[in-house]
């Protein structure tokens, strides 16, 4: 049988031929980068205008939200506190999903930063009510994240209690396929060892923590404190322009790849907003969008 030649005779004039062809291109093709970039997304925090719903802002209501960011600051997902949603209807809801939507800038992380008591049994029950109240609402805006702050004692006792009420949370978190977030406040989760303890203590992968940059200064300083708790996060809350390029090369080295909130001081100037979101894309790839 004679077999029909798969390329031209002048390329290769026998299997052998082929063979060092194939072995060549192999030798030819371009490795891959030494280095592959992270991605870090900057997001906005909707809390750095206040807590209150109606709070004054740049932008008008909170469903303009989406649309402002992506214009003025080419984000691609907000952080929004609950309170900023005291007497939204459920039509409210639609429609800031709808302006989230359209722009591309979604809701990524309900945060509930006035703290849930839960520093005894009696009121306890209430605020475990909340988050679950706070997991049906992340559902309907298509949030993927709820962080929450809790108002608990520092003691074994209370460590105990807390973890209990959060592994009952969890079931409907996790049926929702949402994530809980632990913002740290004073009390029981203020501290990262005994915040670390706490979602150990929970257990599972739908279950973090929501660190800033002041939080970590003034308990054990940025890197050594963003290294031990940025493996448990989903959002970091980039709250001191001035330590943003700091906290990029800290999360690179750990390998955290996620979003970052901007939440500079002085929210209501467009500037402020600017300048954080230029000082990120400077120290993530070392260049200015503009």
């Amino acid at each position: 049988m004679v077999w029909a030649p798969l390329v031209p005779e002048k390329w290769a004039a026998n299997m052998g031929e082929l063979a060092a062809l194939f072995l060549f291109a192999q030798h030819r093709r371009p490795e891959p980068p030494a280095y592959t970039p992270l991605h870090m997304i900057p997001t906005i925090s909707a809390a750095a205008f206040g807590l209150e719903p109606g709070a004054e802002t740049p932008f008008g209501p909170l469903h303009e939200l989406p649309s402002w960011a992506s214009r003025e600051l080419e984000v691609r997902g907000m952080n929004v506190p609950a309170t900023m949603l005291g007497g939204a209807t459920g039509r409210d809801f639609e429609h800031l999903r709808d302006q989230a939507d359209r722009f591309g800038c979604p809701v990524l992380v309900l945060e509930q930063r006035l703290a849930l008591d839960l520093s005894s049994s009696d009121s306890s029950a209430g605020s475990a009510e909340r988050m679950h109240a706070l997991a049906a609402a992340a559902v309907r805006l298509g949030a993927s994240h709820v962080s929450v702050a809790l108002k608990a004692n520092d003691d074994e006792q209370s460590l105990e209690r807390v973890g209990s009420i959060l592994r009952e949370v969890m079931a409907e978190v996790e049926q929702h396929e949402l994530t809980l977030m632990l913002l740290p406040h004073e009390g029981l989760t203020n501290d990262p060892d005994r915040l670390m303890a706490l979602v150990k203590l929970v257990g599972g992968f739908r279950i973090g923590i929501q660190p800033s940059i002041k939080h970590a200064i003034a308990h054990g300083g940025l890197e050594a404190t963003m290294r031990r708790l940025a493996p448990y996060a989903a959002s970091v809350i980039a709250d001191d322009v001035k330590l943003i390029p700091e906290l990029v090369e800290l999360l690179r080295g750990v390998g955290y790849e996620n979003t970052i909130a901007l939440h500079p001081i002085r929210a209501h100037q467009l500037g402020s907003w600017k300048t954080m979101r230029e000082t990120f894309q400077i120290a993530l790839h070392g260049e200015s969008d503009t």
